[in-house]
């Protein structure tokens, strides 16, 4: 980051240079007052669970419990005129001592008989913001206005539907610009790793994204949001969420065998919102192209592959009166199970060499893709607690859209039903598929570094597509002001996509297929916010 940091302050100090005349032409004028609030929520959830925390589906539903836990989020912002200074605190904590808190949904550790703790208040936030152009900025000889934001900030101006391609926090800066009353653009930098240098810091990475968007109102009820990225990876992302690089089918490009491989990674596309009286519609398509370095295991193997993939997802809406009906389509390719993307030391098993065409976001928000759309493998009313729990990122559909290296296609419907204003129901049910066939005679390695749905991907292909399909039904009842009660059901009837051996075995020889077992989880909530 050494040389852009300098190019960076260098024009800086041009334009503040350039500036400082005009600057001391103005009059001097009484500084404005700070001022200081401090918004937040508190949740308090428990679940019921059965089938859900596992690794896989087919241990029999031996992992079923009851737990509670809350959350505390709480953003302090100090304001000075037009900047501002922002803190966001957070902290997870599960009711009782947990003896694997690595696996533990509450995200930190337990609160045993005496509830104190110490070291587990976790920076979500802090950021510096303000204006760049415009009156009273940086560079007011610039007309046009914009907003800066600096340091560890919220992802925003570039998803309509959340987590599909960068969301969630990042460290690095943001430029928010106003090019017109109805055109406005916002350009973001994100530090992923800091390499330093060798001396301080041996073997790091330098890997970095930049996303671009421009948000246009082509007339009222109509928006369109073009948006271009570019990430490049040095080894994959190395910290302790991979997002952007999770394994899929064997291949982990944060693994130690991939020392010093890049990935290069550009994705094209955009949003449209339209909406028309009662009737509303938002596709998405964005379009992946790029390269991935590999290690060639064996002789003749490929050093590098292409990366061609795509994603769209479309979202129909009818509101009548207290009623709100949705339809949503989501597909995304993905390979076939006899195909691999590094050359695996085992001749006859896989070639290896093929090109990545599984989608995959810069960042999903943890576990934020289809929230709201899925109880069971998304954020919903208990975000914690995801099905197939933490040691299956790869599989994960609200941290990625594909199953896997597979791909996924989904449909579903919701309804919403205003029984008063303050008393809302809700119904959601989808149905899941992979585009490939999954590999169902494998097993299912739990090791983060190098998930897959089928071991050494064997020769005889793939066996099921269909993943399964989930109901959710429940209400939201908001019983006193900022004060709301969420109670909501959800059920998988696990696809035979999801049964696997357990256990690896050569491929010449494939152990015994254990079915999916069904799962269910019931989540209560009690959240306050201010």
């Amino acid at each position: 980051m050494r040389r852009a940091a300098t190019s960076l302050l260098a024009l800086m100090a041009i334009f503040v240079m350039g500036a400082a005349p005009v600057a001391a032409q103005a009059p001097a004028a009484a500084p404005p007052a700070p001022k200081v609030t401090i918004n937040g929520l508190v949740d308090f959830v428990t679940t019921i669970y059965n089938n859900v925390s596992g690794a896989d589906l087919t241990d029999g539903g031996r992992d079923k419990g009851w737990y509670s836990r809350e959350r505390g989020l709480f953003t302090l912002t100090g304001e000075v005129g037009r900047s501002k200074g922002v803190l966001a605190l957070e902290m997870d904590f599960a009711n009782g001592r947990i003896a694997n808190v690595s696996l533990a949904p509450s995200g930190n550790n337990g609160l045993d008989i005496e509830t104190d703790e110490k070291g587990q208040i976790e920076v979500k936030w802090l950021y510096l913001e303000t204006p760049i152009t415009g009156p009273g900025s940086l560079m007011p000889f610039i007309p046009v206005p914009s907003i800066g934001r600096f340091g560890g900030q919220p992802a925003r101006g570039h998803d309509y539907k959340p987590g599909i391609h960068f969301t969630g926090d990042f460290p690095g800066a943001t430029l928010e610009t106003q090019w017109a009353p109805n055109i406005r653009s916002t350009l973001s930098y994100a530090q992923i790793d800091e390499g330093l240098d060798p001396v301080t810091n041996p073997g790091g990475t330098e890997d970095w994204a930049i996303v671009a968007s421009v948000e246009v109102e082509v007339f009222k009820g109509l928006t369109v949001k073009p948006t271009y990225s570019f990430v490049r990876y040095d080894q994959g992302n190395n910290s302790a969420a991979p997002f952007g690089t999770e394994p899929k089918g064997g291949f982990a490009p944060s693994a130690a065998t991939q020392a010093n491989k890049s990935t290069t990674r550009h994705t094209l596309g955009g949003d449209v919102r339209w909406t028309a009286g009662p009737f509303s519609l938002a596709p998405t398509f964005l379009y992946q192209f790029g390269t991935q370095e590999t290690v060639a295991a064996t002789a003749g193997g490929k050093n590098e592959v292409d990366i061609r993939s795509w994603i769209f997802d479309v979202i129909g809406g009818f509101r009548s009166g207290p009623l709100t009906l949705e339809g949503r389509f989501v597909w995304t390719p993905g390979n076939k199970a006899t195909q691999c993307v590094q050359t695996v030391p085992a001749p006859g098993v896989c070639a290896g060499g093929s090109d990545i065409k599984y989608y995959q976001p810069i960042n999903a928000g943890t576990i934020i893709y289809f929230a709201g759309w899925s109880e069971m493998e998304s954020a919903g009313v208990d975000y914690q607690l995801p099905l197939q729990g933490g040691a299956v990122t790869g599989m994960k559909l609200g941290g990625n859209p594909s199953y896997d290296k597979y791909g996924r296609i989904i449909a579903a419907v919701a309804a919403d039903y205003a029984f008063t204003p303050a008393l809302i129901g809700h119904l959601v049910t989808s149905a899941h598929w992979t585009d490939q066939k999954v590999d169902t005679d494998g097993a299912l390695n739990l090791a983060p570094t190098v998930t897959q749905t089928n071991g050494i991907t064997p020769v005889n292909g793939g066996d099921s597509r269909y993943l399964g399909t989930e109901v959710d039904l429940g209400f939201t009842y908001r019983f006193a002001p900022n004060v709301a009660f969420d109670l909501i059901g959800a059920y998988l009837f696990a696809g035979p996509a999801r049964d696997n051996a357990r256990t690896f075995v050569p491929p010449s020889a494939p152990g015994p297929r254990k079915d999916a077992d069904d799962a269910y989880k019931l989540s209560a909530r009690v959240r306050i916010t201010w």
